[in-house]
């Protein structure tokens, strides 16, 4: 799974209609059918402020349906990390999950709030070198958008446009749950 790149960022930041028209050409191949429907039929119900972040997830995003496996959440989040080797297993207490070689054991409470746990024991596990983070649109819905970043890209950002960042996504932290 290929990250954003700088241009990718910028559209998310700074993008307008004919910049959301140049993201889609871009990365058509990447868009399934029906996010192209979707796409097409937003312009109608958001603003183009709204339909940026929206189209950037479809791209970019690991989406998290409040019923998902907690496997599933480890595979789907690994796959948005280049160059990194993510494996998991089911074991009894939880999950085991190995990133680049070291194991890391996840306890679950076999709840619905074993979702966020899953995702903060990855969080951590991938820090320092990257980080996941909520976007807010998808908030009070019952599939989550997180995007995975180089931790240094997502200082970079913030520098650059803090309000923005902070107005787009929220940090997993110990409080985040599924409404």
């Amino acid at each position: 799974m290929r990250m954003p790149d700088e241009a990718d960022l910028a559209f998310l930041f700074e993008g307008d209609r004919e910049g959301l028209n140049r993201f889609i050409e871009k990365h058509t191949k990447r868009l399934k059918q029906g996010e192209l429907n979707d796409i097409r039929s937003m312009a109608e119900e958001y603003t183009i402020e709204e339909q940026i972040p929206i189209v950037f997830a479809f791209v970019f995003a690991a989406t998290v349906d409040w019923r998902e496996y907690d496997e599933d959440i480890v595979h789907l989040f690994g796959k948005r990390l280049p160059d990194e080797q993510v494996e998991v297993e089911t074991i009894e207490e939880g999950l085991l999950v190995t990133y680049n070689g070291t194991p890391h054991t996840v306890k679950l409470t076999f709840s619905g709030k074993d979702r966020y746990i899953t995702i903060r024991a990855f969080n951590e596990m991938v820090k320092p070198s990257y980080e996941f983070r909520l976007f807010e649109g998808s908030y009070l819905s019952d599939t989550h958008d997180f995007l995975g970043l180089r931790t240094d890209t997502w200082e970079a950002l913030e520098q650059r446009y803090p309000a923005k960042v902070a107005e787009l996504f929220r940090v997993v932290d110990a409080e985040l749950d599924f409404p």
